[in-house]
């Protein structure tokens, strides 16, 4: 059976490109504690690779802190920033929402019913601190719905109150255009899987001139903030996806046509009976949140599994969980259609054809479950 690969916001395919890369790093004994050739020529490969990044997320003024995952990179941050207080918001990906870290104060920003921050709720929640010492963290599109969040106007209200903003640009970076200085985040994290990189390396990228405490230590990796040895090969190759990325870009707004494509079709075969979430609201050109009414996600995600298709019940991170949404919940949507959503994540490599097929098991699973 062909695999129709429609969970891309979960993970994506390693681009040719980016294996290439890696292949020729793994031909040779690097690591870049080393003094000797070698040590140098690890070197020039993860230096290069944080210039990549830079230049990628318009990041000149930032510190790049090579890591494992965007989790890695979140934890690291809200772990070891000297602040007494953390503000987040309900609909943050579970490497934020659930990193509490013990002796600071961790308060949720309220989301309004379209999927984006409540801004009159952070203002309040803001009016009420007298210390200047705290952080924000407000992701820059959220995994499930693909909600854009207001970031800029998030980080002016911060900034004048004199906090540290972070921002989660994992599922952003790649679909659109996203420039760090034009947003004012402190911090953001990145994740290389998200951008046909490898699995296994993310980044911390913090405004210079900041500081924060490691959470690894050890040995002076990564400018004494993340110690161990450094995973060249994979780092390498996060650089060359942020190149592979830069131009794959403007290839989004085809995959938006599809996108809006196989919503219009499935609207048209279940009407009142399916619901897409943040349908009127800026969000992400390749992602798709849809209910069909009272009827359970998985048994969903099953017919699409045994049709060829894979694609998912929200985050990848919550699957296997028996409770809706989370993400919904803070939207304060019914259970009805809370509990029966999926996420379709499309990228440049689907085709029209794919998407017809979708469509197809989709309105012969109705037909089934309407009788």
């Amino acid at each position: 059976m062909q695999i129709t690969y429609f969970d891309n916001n979960a993970t994506t395919k390693v681009a040719p490109q980016v294996l290439a890369k890696m292949n020729e790093v793994y031909q040779l004994p690097l690591n870049n504690s080393a003094i000797h050739h070698y040590g140098r020529f690890a070197t020039k490969f993860i230096e290069d690779a944080r210039k990549e990044v830079k230049k990628f997320l318009n990041a000149q003024n930032y510190e790049v802190i090579f890591t494992s995952s965007a989790t890695e990179s979140t934890n690291m941050l809200f772990y070891g920033l000297d602040v007494k207080k953390i503000i987040v918001s309900k609909i943050e990906h579970a490497s934020v929402y659930s990193c509490r870290p013990q002796g600071k104060e961790v308060s949720e920003i309220k989301v309004l019913k379209n999927g984006v921050v409540d801004l009159e709720d952070l203002k309040f929640q803001l009016e009420t601190i007298s210390d200047p010492n705290f952080l924000v963290s407000v992701m820059f599109a959220n995994n499930e719905t693909g909600a854009l969040q207001p970031v800029e106007e998030i980080a002016k209200l911060v900034h004048q109150k004199g906090g540290l903003f972070h921002c989660d640009i994992v599922q952003g970076v790649g679909k659109i255009p996203l420039d760090l200085e034009k947003i004012n985040a402190d911090f953001a994290s990145i994740s290389a899987h998200k951008i046909n990189g490898p699995q296994g390396v993310g980044a911390l990228l913090m405004r210079k001139g900041l500081d924060i405490k490691p959470m690894i230590v050890g040995g002076k990796q990564e400018k004494s903030k993340r110690a161990g040895t450094t995973n060249t090969a994979g780092i390498a190759g996060f650089g060359e996806a942020c190149k592979v990325s830069t131009t794959k870009i403007a290839e989004y707004e085809n995959v938006k046509k599809l996108r809006d494509y196989l919503e219009s079709e499935i609207k048209k075969i279940s009407g009142d009976n399916v619901r897409i979430f943040c349908e009127e609201t800026a969000r992400l050109p390749n992602t798709c949140f849809v209910a069909l009414k009272n009827c359970d996600a998985q048994t969903q995600l099953i017919n699409f599994d045994l049709n060829g298709i894979c694609v998912s019940a929200g985050s990848a991170c919550s699957s296997g969980t028996i409770a809706g949404s989370r993400i919904l919940a803070a939207m304060e949507v019914e259970l009805a259609f809370s509990s029966s959503a999926i996420r379709i994540s499309l990228s440049p490599e689907n085709t029209q054809e794919e998407i017809n097929k979708f469509v197809q098991v989709w309105k012969e699973f109705y037909e089934r479950i309407k009788k």
